[in-house]
C-alpha cells in the first residue's frame, strides 16, 4: 500500500466522489459490464483517467496501452495501482469512499456518514418483533412432489433454487409476492417456493401445486400429465420469470431483470465470402448454448456421435460449436461481389454470461420418427470458455496465442439427467450446494460422490462463473 500524492486535487476528489457511486450502486450496470468485451463480471475498474470501464484484463492492457495507471475497482470502490500491482490507501479518499458506500440505499442518496447509518434503537425493537428467523434445517436441500409426469418441472426448479444469483433474488425480497398485481404471475408461484424451502423445517417433499398450475395456464402445451422436455420448460420459465420481473422489450443486452443479468450471452456470427473476402457479421441473444453430439465427416454428414467406442467431451463439442463450417453457393450471396458464393461461416461467444447453461442435444426429431442419443460426453468440474470467445479465435486468426483470461472460468453447479427411453424416461438432477454434491429424484434428496456426478450422462449443465460460486 502507499499514499497517492495527487488525492488533494479538487478535481480528483470529484471524480472519485463519482466514480465510487457508480462503482458501488448495483442498479448501474455501466460499472459492470467491459467496455471492450461487453463481459458482465462482479470486478471491473473504472478507469480514473478516461472513465472508461474494463474488466481485470483488459484494464490490464488498458494501462501498457495507453499508460492509465488507476482504476476504481467495482466490488469496494478502492483504487488500484497497475503500475504497482496494489491498492493505494489514502485518508481522503477513503472518507470519500465511505460517504458513498453509506449514501446508497436503494438507488436513493442519503447525506450521512457510515457510523450514522446504524440502526436505532426503535429500529432494532422493531426488526426484533416483526422478523422470523428461518429454521436450522431450512437449507434448500428438499424435493419436489411427482405430482403426474412433473419430473421435467422438478429439475428445473432445483438448478434455480442451487442457483445463487436467483436465490438471493428472491430471498432479498426481489419480487414482492404481497404487492404483486399480475395474473398468473410465475415469479410469485416461484416466490412461494422459495419461501417454503428457506423458511419451512421441513424436510418431506414439496408440491408446487401453485406454480404447475400457473404453468398450465401461462402455457396450453404444458397442461396436462404428459411428459415434456426438461430444456424447453426451462425456457419457458426463464421468459416468464423475465416478464413477470418489470423485464423489458427493449434489447436484451439493456433488461435489467434477474434473468438476464444471470442468463444472458450473445453470439457473433461471421460470415467470410470466398472471392472477395467481405465478412458479414451478426450478432445474436442467446440465454443458452445447444450443443451437437453427431461428430461432422469430410462429406458434412452425421455419424453416430463419436464412433464406436470413443468418448467426447464437452469442450470438443464446443469446438465443434466455434468451428469454422463451408457454405455451398446455395447457402450464401455476398452482397459485395452481388451474387452467390462460396463463403465460409464461424460461431463465436461475443458475451459470457454469469451462469452459462448447456444443452446437450441428446433428443432427435424427424420425418421419421424420434430417437435419444445415449452416447458418453464427459464435462468437468471447471470449464475454461476463453477458447470459444471472439476474442480469443480473433486472435488464432492473427497469429496470436490467446491469453487465458481468469473471469471465463466456470464451475460447474447442476446436472440434469434423463434416463431411459424417449417418450418414458425419467429426469434427475444432481446440485452443488457449500461444497457438496447432492442428487435429486422427485422427492428424494441423496448426498453423492462427485465422481458419481461426472458419471452422469448428462443432458442440461449448468455453470457459474468462479468469481460468483
Amino acid at each position: 500500500m502507499f499514499q497517492n500524492p495527487q488525492s488533494g486535487s479538487a478535481t480528483t476528489k470529484k471524480f472519485y466522489s463519482s466514480a465510487t457511486r457508480v462503482a458501488l450502486d448495483s442498479d448501474r450496470l455501466t460499472a459492470q459490464k467491459c467496455a471492450e468485451c461487453s463481459y458482465m463480471l462482479t470486478q471491473t475498474f473504472l478507469c480514473m483517467q478516461c472513465a472508461t470501464v474494463h474488466c481485470p484484463d483488459d484494464a490490464e492492457e488498458h494501462y501498457l496501452t495507453e499508460g492509465h495507471t488507476f482504476g476504481v475497482d467495482s466490488r469496494n470502490g478502492h483504487v488500484f495501482c497497475f503500475e504497482c500491482q496494489d491498492y493505494i490507501y489514502d485518508p481522503a479518499l477513503e472518507d470519500i469512499r465511505i460517504e458513498q458506500e453509506a449514501s446508497i440505499d436503494g438507488g436513493v442518496r442519503k447525506k450521512r456518514r457510515l457510523e450514522d447509518s446504524k440502526p436505532s434503537a426503535e429500529d432494532l425493537k422493531f426488526l426484533e418483533s416483526h422478523t422470523t428467523f428461518a429454521p436450522c434445517r431450512a437449507t434448500g436441500l428438499r424435493g419436489f412432489l411427482n405430482m403426474g409426469s412433473t419430473c421435467f418441472m422438478s429439475v428445473i426448479l432445483q438448478s434455480l433454487i442451487h442457483n445463487p444469483l436467483v436465490r438471493n433474488f428472491y430471498l432479498s425480497d426481489g419480487h414482492k409476492q404481497k404487492e404483486c398485481v399480475q395474473t398468473n404471475c410465475m415469479s410469485c408461484a416461484m416466490d412461494e417456493v422459495f419461501s417454503e424451502f428457506f423458511t419451512s423445517d421441513k424436510m418431506d417433499g414439496y408440491g408446487p401445486v401453485n406454480l404447475l398450475t400457473t404453468s398450465w395456464k401461462c402455457e396450453q402445451a404444458l397442461a396436462g400429465y404428459q411428459q415434456q422436455d426438461a430444456h424447453e420448460y426451462l425456457q419457458f420459465l426463464l421468459n416468464q420469470l423475465h416478464n413477470t420481473n418489470k423485464g423489458t422489450d427493449q434489447t436484451s443486452e439493456d433488461c435489467s431483470c434477474i434473468i438476464h443479468r444471470s442468463f444472458y450471452g450473445k453470439l457473433q456470427s461471421d460470415v467470410t465470402c470466398e472471392s472477395c473476402r467481405n465478412v458479414t457479421t451478426a450478432h445474436d441473444p442467446v440465454m443458452d448454448l445447444s450443443l451437437d453430439l453427431r461428430i461432422k465427416d469430410k462429406k458434412n454428414k452425421l455419424p453416430v456421435p463419436g464412433g464406436q467406442g470413443i468418448v467426447q467431451t464437452v469442450q470438443q463439442c464446443l469446438a465443434r460449436f466455434t468451428a469454422t463450417e463451408k457454405l455451398g453457393v446455395a447457402e450464401y450471396h455476398c452482397s459485395k461481389c452481388a451474387g452467390p458464393r462460396e463463403a465460409t461461416k464461424q460461431l463465436t461467444i461475443k458475451r459470457l454470461p454469469p451462469v452459462l447453461s448447456i444443452q446437450l442435444k441428446r433428443f432427435e426429431h424427424g420425418p421419421s420418427g424420434s430417437s435419444k442419443i445415449d452416447a458418453d460426453i464427459r464435462f468437468p468440474l471447471e470449464l475454461d470458455m476463453t477458447p470459444y470467445t471472439t476474442r480469443a479465435k480473433r486472435k488464432a486468426k492473427e497469429g496470436g496465442e490467446p491469453r487465458s483470461h481468469k473471469p471465463y472460468v466456470y464451475d460447474l453447479l447442476s446436472v440434469v439427467v434423463h434416463k431411459g427411453e424417449i417418450n418414458s424416461g425419467h429426469y434427475i438432477s444432481y446440485c452443488r450446494e457449500n461444497g457438496q454434491w447432492f442428487q435429486f429424484d422427485d422427492s428424494m434428496v441423496t448426498l453423492v460422490m462427485e465422481k458419481q456426478v461426472l458419471a452422469a450422462q448428462a443432458y442440461l449443465l449448468v455453470y457459474i462463473i468462479r468469481t460468483l460460486s
